[in-house]
């Protein structure tokens, strides 16, 4: 398979510096080792768009001689080698992108963990220097004006809203709704937790639903 120059495929633009529009999220105080107070906005992508592998497909076949059905074809192989290099708990390197593992955690308490106490947690990935380095070259236009922190009435209405459709909510969902950081997210779930509103999902980490009588529920 031969690589070939085109400029339907971004990455391959010579001196191609795209602009990612974002929004502000929120604004708050984070105190440093040193006891000193700083201010920390939060940004996020306004319009991430979603690229499928039908679109990555036809964007690599204009970059190859492969056709969009032999980069599917690959794909599909590529992903039961990795699936199966992680079940075998192999470190997956993905030369210029960076590399995948596992994590796991325990809750088996004071007591040492079993076997049976571990589980998957999570996939890890650790970015290339290629990557990060390509990333770089990104311009950022900012929008909007950072959301506020709801207040306790304006946050129970809106939970109420959020469990109208949904059995559970987890934390990055918490902070989205609330304008809050993670880790106050966490410190909010875990007060709504204290006072019995609401109870952790099990064997989900860092996901809570309402308890019975509680946000509609």
């Amino acid at each position: 398979m031969k690589v070939k120059r085109s400029k339907h495929v971004h990455h391959q633009r010579d001196g191609y510096s795209p602009v990612v529009r974002c929004n502000l999220t929120r604004r708050h105080k984070v105190s440093g080792a040193d006891g000193e107070t700083s201010w920390c906005t939060g940004v996020s992508v306004a319009f991430p768009q979603k690229i499928d592998i039908e679109q990555m497909a036809t964007d690599i076949s204009h970059a190859t001689t492969a056709t969009p059905t032999d980069v599917k074809l690959v794909w599909d192989a590529l992903r039961t080698v990795i699936t199966d290099a992680l079940c075998e708990g192999s470190r997956v390197q993905l030369d210029g992108l960076g590399s995948l593992t596992m994590e796991l955690s325990s809750h088996a308490g004071e007591a040492l963990p079993t076997g049976k106490d571990v589980r998957i947690s999570g996939i890890r990935f650790r970015p290339d220097k290629h990557l990060l380095d390509r990333l770089a070259d990104v311009k950022f236009h900012v929008e909007g004006k950072v959301r506020q922190p709801l207040a306790t009435p304006e946050l129970a209405d809106a939970l109420y809203e959020y469990f109208e459709t949904h059995d559970d909510i987890s934390v990055r969902e918490f902070a989205r709704i609330s304008h809050y950081a993670i880790s106050t997210s966490y410190q909010k779930l875990a007060d709504y937790v204290a006072h019995g509103e609401m109870e952790p999902v099990p064997r989900i980490r860092g996901c809570f639903r309402p308890t019975p009588g509680n946000f509609g529920r």
